[in-house]
């Protein structure tokens, strides 16, 4: 691979490869043209298309909307993104990124789109995109990652019931507990209350009454 970029998040660093046979410069201006950089030949009539995707992410509040088409796959996959990751870093602002190649597609955004938002919009509607059509495949993404909000009702209702189930399964187990130690108790001899019987007390009254 080619350039290798050193990220420090916490105490270690993560080290980010960016493709060797792109090149960073003129991909760049080219993306600050349109929003769009295509280096697949075989895509290079889609780019207004892309074009105008690119205007409808803006207009749905995805600002700095940008797409990448690349010519060929990478090995590791993980070069997409790491391309998006550098490419947004360079230019100094909030952006978001979709990174294709013929079967390999990586989003990236450092603050416009929250990681659960990206991982839908790859999925798309159907749980890949469609990346031999990109125009498709990045209005899929835009149209999928802008809809896309955490179940956060769902999550809540989820966690009152665990906690509701906790509840009633530490209350058995406190009434469980409970019964033994009384069980206990009373084969000792012994009430659970630890106070004396009526039979002691008789016992103990005729006693005093001798003397």
């Amino acid at each position: 691979m080619g350039v290798s970029y050193c990220e420090f998040m916490g105490p270690l660093p993560i080290i980010t490869e960016v493709p060797d046979d792109v090149d960073l410069a003129a991909l760049e201006s080219d993306l600050k043209d349109d929003g769009v950089a295509v280096l697949n030949p075989a895509h290079a009539g889609a780019k207004d298309d892309l074009a105008g995707v690119v205007q409808d992410a803006q207009a749905k509040g995805i600002e700095n909307f940008k797409v990448i088409v690349l010519a060929h796959d990478y090995d590791p996959d993980t070069s997409l993104r790491d391309l998006g990751n550098q490419v947004a870093k360079d230019m100094g602002e909030k952006t978001t990124i979709l990174t294709m190649s013929p079967s390999q597609v990586a989003g990236y955004s450092n603050g416009q789109l929250s990681r659960y938002q990206i991982e839908k919009g790859q999925d798309g509607y159907t749980g890949k995109l469609a990346l031999h059509d990109p125009p498709k495949a990045a209005q899929d993404f835009v149209d999928v990652a802008h809809d896309a909000t955490f179940p956060w009702a769902a999550l809540t209702i989820a966690l009152v019931l665990i906690v509701a189930a906790l509840a009633g399964v530490a209350r058995v187990l406190v009434c469980k507990q409970s019964r033994a130690v009384d069980a206990a108790r009373r084969a000792a001899g012994l009430r659970s209350d630890a106070a004396p019987s009526a039979v002691e007390e008789n016992g103990a009254i005729g006693a005093g009454s001798k003397e």
